[in-house]
């Protein structure tokens, strides 16, 4: 009995999954926007992104579907198998036998940064290579309250003790104008406010330049990848904070619950 019990505590540890540090979710809807009439979906799961492309055979006016399957590499990009798929006539019952899924090239993504890379593939002989980025369909609304966590990583501070995480439970209220600014106020041990002009790319916004108060100064804070959730809000800022904390660059993530009025 107590080889088994040792044996079944190795597997659920060999079969246990750990979530990796906080990263960009490239789930959207990809185009070049001086290119209106062709692009690519991404749906990423954990370190898998499964690609649809919609474009155009020889002939400009008959559709081709290809696929991609990428997988993360250590560089940061994500490669794999480009498939060309084919079925029955959508006015046709489904006939399996009509279906294939014929290995054709390979598709690399470089992301660029959260919101725009590039995008090479090639079907056969035919190499693509395209400026992609994600493509915006409505206006998402982020104003609210919420309540979550917040995690500050200092790094490069003049006094050591500084540097590394620190985590807290945080109250923010977020202010959003129609195609103008957004405001995150936060209220924890250490309150303080980001705010300025945003920028919606696809699913994500972003405030380039904020104005970012904490601790009796203001700075200029990069925050990227505020997403709208089913639950919440989420993203991450970046900002030299060396005029509050000698020396210190600031990394932040948030992950918060959305709390009704």
């Amino acid at each position: 009995m107590s080889f088994v019990r040792r044996l079944s505590a190795v597997l659920l540890v060999c079969f246990a999954l750990a979530r990796p540090a906080a990263a960009v979710d490239w789930t959207d809807i990809w185009w070049n926007p001086a290119e209106s009439g062709w692009g690519v979906n991404f749906i990423q799961s954990s370190n898998f992104i499964f690609a649809t492309m919609f474009v155009y055979g020889p002939t400009g006016n008959q559709p081709f579907w290809y696929t991609a399957q990428l997988t993360r590499q250590s560089n940061g990009t994500w490669t794999g198998p480009v498939y060309q798929t084919t079925g029955t006539y959508f006015g046709n019952p489904w006939n399996a036998a009509n279906s294939s899924a014929t290995p054709v090239g390979t598709a690399t993504f470089t992301p660029a940064n959260s919101y725009s890379g590039s995008f090479v593939y090639n079907v056969n002989t035919v190499v693509v290579s395209k400026q992609i980025q994600r493509q915006t369909l409505t206006a998402i609304p982020v104003g609210g309250t919420y309540r979550g966590a917040y995690q500050s990583v200092f790094t490069n501070c003049t006094n050591a003790a500084d540097n590394g995480p620190i985590t807290y439970d945080s109250t923010w209220t977020v202010t959003q104008t129609a195609g103008g600014a957004i405001t995150l106020a936060v209220v924890s041990k250490d309150s303080f406010t980001m705010s300025g002009p945003y920028i919606q790319n696809g699913t994500l916004y972003r405030i380039p330049g904020a104005s970012y108060t904490l601790a009796g100064t203001t700075v200029t804070a990069s925050v990227s990848e505020i997403k709208s959730t089913s639950q919440g809000l989420e993203g991450t800022w970046t900002a030299n904070v060396g005029a509050a904390y000698p020396g210190c660059i600031e990394n932040g993530y948030f992950s918060l619950l959305f709390i009704p009025s």
